[in-house]
Parts: C-alpha cells; structure tokens; sequence
C-alpha cells in the first residue's frame, strides 16, 4: 500500500481539576498519576479504589439483567424434560467465547445441547430463517441466541410460528423505532427496562451471567459451581471483550484484569496450545495486546475464510497434540488473511481519493473483489488512514454486503438505521456495524448503494473539525521527571485499551540528534531526543510509516519535534532503559 502522509490531529490537554496531593496520598501515589486518574474522570475515593483494584471486584448480580432468571428458568425446564436445545452463536471472537461458554457449561451439566455458527459468507450474521428451519426439521425445542438476536424480529417471529421456544441474549444496540423480536425471553443489558447496572458487557459476558445465574438457581453447590465457572470461562469472556473492542472501565476493567492473569495460568488445553504456537507461552505475562492483536486474530481467521466452528472445537479439545495442529491451522489461516488484506487496502484507498470521493464525509466504497470477510478489517484501516466513517462493500455470494467502521463523533449504527430502507439485514454499534443490501438484482443492488451513499452523506452533521482527529494527552511534562518509580506507579492503571488509553504526556520543541528506521517494513523508527540544556539524551520509538516520519523530519529547517508520549521500560537482553513510544508526532 502506498505511503500515507501524516495526519496531524488537534492536541487537546485534559485540564481537570482535582485533589491531587489528597489523592497521591492516600492510595501511595506520584502526584502525576493522580493527575491521571482524575482524567479519567475518578474522584472519589469509591472509584478510586475500585479503579486500582479491579481484581478484587465482582460483577453485579446477573438476576439483576432482564428476563435472564426467566431465561433459566425456561432453560431448566428444557434440561429436566430431555428437551433438545440449540445455541445459534456467531462468527466473531465474542460469538465463538459465547457460545463455547453456553455449550460447554450446559453439556457439562447433562442438557441435550448443541450449537451452529452462522457461516460468514453462506448464512451472513446471526440467526437467520434457515437455521431456524433446520433446527426444527433436527427435532430441536429451545433455541438460544448469543451476541445475536436483538434486531431479528422476523427470524424470532418465524421460529414461533412454527413452535420453537426462543431465548434471546445479547449485547448490541438496540434498533431504533423498532419492536424487540418476540422471542420468549429477550436479555440485553441495553434493554431500556434493565436494571443491570452496566450496560457495556460484551456478548460472552452476557452468557456468562446467564450460567452464572443458572448455576445460583439450580446449581447443587451453588459457591463451589460459581468458583469452577469464574476459573473455567472467565478467561473466554476477557478475551471477547478486549476483541470486540468494549470499553475497559467498571465491569469489563474486572473482567479483563482477573482474565488476563486466567489465560496466562489457563487450563483449557486448546487456549493453551493457541499460547504455545503463538509464542505467548514464553512471556512474563499476557497483556491485552496479545489478546487483540495475536489470539483474537487467530480466532477470527477462522470464520473469516473457513468455519468458526474451528475455533470452538479447538477450545472443546482434551488432546494436547490434536490441539496444536488445530492452533497452527489457525495461525496458518490468519496468515492467509494478512496477505489478501493488502490488494482490497490498496483498491480502497484509491477510490477513496479520487475527485468523486475525495469530498465525501461519509465514505461508501464497493470493492468488487474483496473477500468478504475483510470488508470490516479493510473498512477499519480506511478509516484511520482518512479518518472518516467508512463504509466497505463487496460482492458477496448472496448479494452486496459490508461493514463499516466510525469515528468518535458518528454514531454508525444510528445513522444507517435512518437509512433501513436500504438495507435487507444490519446490525452492530456506534463505532461499528454489518449490512446486506435490498434489491432482488445485482443492479438494483447497485441502486440501492448509491442512494445509500448519497443519503448518508446527505444526512451527516459531519463538520470539518469532526473529521480532524482529537488527539487528548494528560499534561505536559519534560523527560527529565520521567523515572522508573513513575513508570511503576502507572501500571497500576493497567489494563489499558478501549476506554482506558495508557496516559500520555506532552513535550514540544525537542531537538532530534539521531534516528534509525528498523523493520522488514520499515515501521519503526528509534530516535534520540535532547531537551534544551539538561544535557541528557532521551531514546524514544516510534511504531508506523518510519519513512513518512523521515520525510515529516527532512522538511522541516530545524530538527525540532513535538511528541505525545507514553513512558516505558524497554528490557533487551537483560539491559533496562526508559524508552518514550512516540503516539503522536508534529
């Protein structure tokens, strides 16, 4: 893919006002990282601690979501009666921890289970008439949705004409001016009328308080069964969450500081082997980038161009050596992946640059050959390379489909739901979402798509300044105050992700003595940095286009450079120093 040119964002200063020293004393602190956690929008000493001690906390009572002590209750009556029940999950990391969570428990428990993972490409998302159909002509009773079924009215509306009993569970955003599917029990934290204290749990953790509100109601030892859930699936529900790209505050910052330290120490042999072939075996510790960047990429690889249904029997795997020729499949497969990305990234690009597009502020880009299982990773680079929303369609097998990726100040899923004229099928969130268009042909299709674009980009609010990127850092602060203590102080902030970025600081004017850019790729360039008369040299890192960087520093007079910067410890070969990973540059 060709060079992009630096894309310099307005630097915001979160200038919020706190007791600093109060706070830094109290919790054993450096004055900065109360600074920080007062950023975060943390002032009492509740949230505080809560905050900085994620690991001790529980999840709110699950009988607390909506329908979900209905749901179990209809659940165990199914169980008891030999009833056979059906769990319809999804192709994603979430739907594939979700319903390897709900498989797994209940199978484990004597139900007379079984689950289908809607093929990305032949059944697209989620529960469809087909699979409704086919569970009936198996003789199945019961029917349960994971990370799906909240905008399916049809689908649900179908399977109970013809006599299935439906239990939905679920996490996305509810469709606008839209009736919720007359399934016989419908559980979303979203719901309007759910008094779940946290509405931003993923679609495993929905499935998680299911069984753990099952094993509560019915379990024989209800103590014991809730310990041997936390330490079996825990780690499954932190994996989804950072995949499916949740915020890490409040609930999911528990979920995912106790499930981190469970996949590290995990049992489950197919997690394992994915962790061995991966080479995260070998580390001191998993951090959420393993997870978002190593594992969960593994898994998706597997519904993007085979079956998800791979990555479910790998994780039911008790054969260690079976497990890692199915986790070295997966890998193979992701690296598939990678290499077919490149050609859609490059045909996109120039679509989105040409006279037609350029001035676009809603992005609707079809291109014919892309596998459609990348449109959503094609969209999302698109996305940051012109931070616009954007849009990727493709020719599928039936029909034009998508997905799409946002920026912070577009709803996506609310600004197409005012466009469902145009579409057959969507569903998703604020910052993502998945479509296939109406039309019986593929030039009606192709109508359809430029009546989308046209109308979408009709209806944005979209300013000038929206689409320039907000680029928020903690304070302004010199190199020099930068130390190890420091450094170890702000782990404590840990995990870092959606939602809870790692802190950053400021520092203008620095003078640039050196640089090398390493990498196959040339995506790394190692400076070091002087600041005014202190005399010290800074080593700072900086991970993307080195060479656009290079050409960024070559035109200017002076070597001067401004950085937002976060503080880490860089180890190599037994030797430790304190490196400045460069975020932003101008």
């Amino acid at each position: 893919m060709e060079r992009k040119s630096v894309m310099r964002g307005r630097w915001f200063i979160k200038n919020i006002d706190g007791d600093f020293d109060g706070i830094a004393e109290k919790f054993g602190l450096e004055k900065m990282v109360a600074r920080v956690l007062v950023n975060r929008g943390l002032n009492t000493d509740e949230e505080i601690y809560e905050y900085l001690n994620a690991e001790e906390g529980e999840l709110a009572d699950p009988a607390l979501m909506y329908d979900l002590e209905k749901a179990c209750e209809i659940i165990n009556g199914k169980i008891r009666g030999a009833k056979k029940i059906r769990i319809i999950g999804d192709y994603d990391v979430d739907g594939v921890c979700s319903t390897f969570i709900l498989y797994d428990f209940f199978r484990k428990i004597g139900a007379d289970i079984s689950y289908v993972i809607p093929h990305r490409v032949q059944d697209g998302y989620g529960i469809n008439i087909d699979i409704v159909d086919q569970a009936k002509a198996d003789g199945i009773d019961t029917v349960i949705t994971c990370d799906n079924g909240i905008a399916a009215y049809d689908q649900v509306k179908h399977a109970k004409e013809i006599g299935l009993t439906v239990i939905i569970t679920d996490h996305h955003d509810i469709p606008i001016n839209s009736a919720l599917p007359p399934a016989d029990t419908v559980t979303n934290p979203k719901r309007e009328n759910c008094n779940y204290p946290f509405k931003g749990l993923c679609g495993a953790a929905v499935a998680y308080q299911l069984i753990n509100c099952y094993a509560r109601d019915y379990g024989e030892d209800a103590e014991l069964l809730k310990h041997k859930i936390e330490k079996t699936y825990l780690e499954f529900v932190a994996l989804a969450t950072v995949c499916d790209v949740m915020e890490l505050v409040k609930e999911n910052r528990i979920i995912v500081k106790k499930g981190l330290k469970a996949i590290y120490n995990t049992e489950n042999i197919g997690l394992r082997a994915m962790l061995e072939v991966s080479g995260l075996a070998e580390k001191e510790e998993i951090r959420v980038y393993h997870l978002g960047f190593i594992l969960g990429p593994m898994i998706n690889a597997s519904g993007r161009l085979e079956s998800a249904v791979k990555a479910i029997k790998l994780f039911l795997e008790d054969d260690r050596e079976k497990a890692l020729d199915e986790a070295r499949e997966l890998q193979e497969l992701n690296n598939e992946r990678k290499s077919i990305t490149e050609q859609s990234l490059i045909r996109a690009a120039e679509i989105a640059e040409s006279p037609e597009y350029i001035n676009n502020k809603v992005l609707v880009i079809l291109v014919p050959d892309c596998h459609e299982s990348i449109a959503g990773i094609v969209a999302g680079k698109i996305k940051e390379r012109f931070y616009k929303p954007t849009l990727i369609f493709t020719y599928a097998e039936r029909g034009i489909k998508g997905s799409g990726r946002s920026i912070e100040d577009y709803n996506m899923v609310e600004e197409i739901s005012k466009c469902e004229e145009c579409f057959s099928k969507f569903g998703g969130h604020p910052m993502a979402a998945g479509f296939s268009l109406k039309g019986e042909t593929m030039k009606e299709q192709l109508e359809v798509l430029d009546s989308l674009r046209k109308k979408l980009n009709e209806n944005t609010k979209l300013t000038e300044e929206d689409l320039t990127p907000k680029i928020y850092f903690d304070m302004e602060l010199p190199p020099y105050y930068v130390s190890e203590s420091l450094i170890n102080n702000l782990s404590r902030l840990e995990p870092y992700g959606q939602g809870n970025k790692a802190p950053t600081f400021a520092r203008r004017n620095l003078s640039v003595s050196s640089y090398r850019i390493l990498g196959k790729n040339e995506n790394v360039m190692k400076l070091e940095l002087t600041d005014g008369g202190d005399g010290k040299v800074y080593s700072a890192i900086w991970y993307g286009d080195a060479r656009a960087f290079e050409q960024y520093l070559l035109s200017k007079e002076e070597k001067k450079l401004s950085i937002i910067y976060s503080p880490e410890i860089n180890e190599y070969r037994g030797f430790k120093n304190i490196q400045l990973k460069i975020e932003e540059y101008r």
